[in-house]
């Protein structure tokens, strides 16, 4: 008895000091590896917030998509070149976007009846996978109220739809298809005066001045801090426990310190190892996204899981970098042309031709387009202001034959039967987007035509 005591005592010592033990073990190699995996899982969670910041950074609605915590903010035209704090923005629907906090009771939206007018809004959590929809696709076009209730805390109004978020932080992402001519974008700003949210805050002020950066740590150390912080604020999922266990041995987590108990050695592996994943992972995915290009005739199509990740973090991590906020196939596709069908990178010094033949334009219920962006995931200056082609970018030609053609190079092309989409001098991508996709895209039965190269 007395030695099955002693042996009980011992072991709750031992796990009493788990932690601290456990990281004094930790060697420089295993920190520098484990830095590398609290880059990969933390980055989509702080791109997040650093958005979140920067949208929420002005005191009132600024036309562009920026305004304070749970005001609705509309964007009066499509994305420009100069617009940086997104990645791959669409030219093809306008943004409605609002930053939400669920912590005083639900939010609740509401929108007119659409008519025949495309639309959808989108809501991610702060780990970046999407809660739900409300648009043309799940709800249909009817006028209607939804709303926004953080579960576990509060309920939805009795008989009202409801977008249930495990999370008080939600990013809502609103896109309302219109048309760059005037009378269509008119029509468009109608509907979308009419989109509210309430209740709607007080504003300090009708100036809303120009957001404001918050660019996230570049050291390593003060980079896990800001993770350590937004761990807290935005407690992760269950799923995550077994990489956060591990995570937890150089002090990663909510409410921990990161470093505390580590020799310095291993302080400056786990610093280097998060500095050097902050460096390559822009890289790496996009070597490991041509790679997939490469194999699929130039067409890179994206996994199944995106907006629904699970534990596949490096997915997670490849997208907060590549287009955060991404649809969920059911909604939308993007398939994506990093390379000609003979291998080579897309770039403007050569001229291309994408021809959709009669009886395989892209299957979409909502609408499809094809956009221009630099290799960063930008749009392209162009003295033509030209960045989107589609059957909502009028006027779309077709031949004789009732094909499509895409003219893409930098100048002008001499024909008159081809759709003209400038090409920048460098490296460029090319994103195809399938609003409400058919079941052909979706089981892979239809695939976008490889771009060939003019000699």
């Amino acid at each position: 008895m007395r030695l099955r005591g002693l042996l009980a005592l011992a072991g709750a010592l031992v796990a009493l000091g788990a932690p601290a033990g456990a990281q004094a073990q930790v060697t420089p190699a295993q920190a520098e590896q484990l830095g590398h995996e609290a880059y990969r899982y933390g980055i989509p969670l702080l791109e997040f917030l650093r958005i979140r910041s920067e949208m929420t950074s002005v005191k009132a609605p600024d036309g562009q998509g920026n305004a304070p915590i749970n005001a609705l903010a509309n964007a009066r035209a499509f994305a420009r070149p100069s617009d940086r704090t997104v990645v791959a923005p669409n030219h093809d629907t306008l943004y409605s976007l609002a930053q939400l906090d669920l912590g005083k009771g639900p939010i609740v939206l509401s929108h007119p009846d659409m008519g025949k007018r495309y639309y959808d809004f989108e809501f991610v959590d702060p780990y970046t996978n999407v809660l739900g929809y409300i648009g043309t696709r799940v709800t249909g076009t009817r006028a209607g109220r939804v709303a926004i209730v953080w579960r576990g805390h509060q309920r939805a109004p009795r008989g009202m739809r409801a977008i249930r978020s495990p999370y008080r932080r939600v990013w809502m992402i609103g896109r309302t298809l219109a048309q760059e001519a005037p009378a269509d974008l008119r029509r468009a700003h109608a509907k979308m005066r009419r989109y509210r949210l309430t209740p709607a805050p007080a504003l300090r002020s009708q100036r809303p001045g120009k957001p404001r950066k918050h660019p996230l740590p570049t050291d390593g150390l003060a980079w896990l801090r800001a993770l350590d912080r937004a761990l807290a604020e935005n407690p992760p999922p269950a799923r995550d426990k077994p990489l956060l266990a591990r995570l937890r041995a150089v002090g990663v987590g909510p409410g921990l310190t990161p470093g505390k108990g580590l020799a310095a050695e291993a302080v400056q592996a786990l610093t280097k190892g998060v500095e050097a994943e902050a460096a390559d992972l822009p890289g790496s995915s996009r070597v490991s996204v041509l790679q997939d290009a490469l194999a699929h005739g130039g067409w890179l199509y994206l996994s199944s899981r995106v907006g629904a990740y699970g534990t596949d973090y490096l997915l997670r991590a490849q997208l907060a970098i590549l287009g955060i906020g991404a649809n969920t196939p059911a909604e939308a596709v993007y398939p994506t042309a990093l390379a000609d069908s003979g291998g080579t990178l897309l770039n403007g010094a050569n001229s291309y031709r994408l021809v959709f033949r009669r009886g395989h334009l892209p299957p979409a219920r909502g609408f499809w387009s094809i956009t221009m962006y630099d290799f960063d995931g930008f749009l392209v200056p162009n003295p033509a202001h030209r960045y989107s082609l589609g059957p909502t970018h009028p006027p779309l030609v077709r031949r004789a034959d009732g094909s499509i053609v895409i003219a893409i190079q930098r100048a002008r092309p001499a024909e008159h039967d081809v759709n003209w989409l400038p090409a920048p001098s460098g490296g460029f991508r090319l994103s195809l987007r399938l609003y409400w996709p058919r079941p052909s895209v979706l089981s892979g039965a239809w695939e976008p035509p490889p771009l060939e190269r003019l000699p």
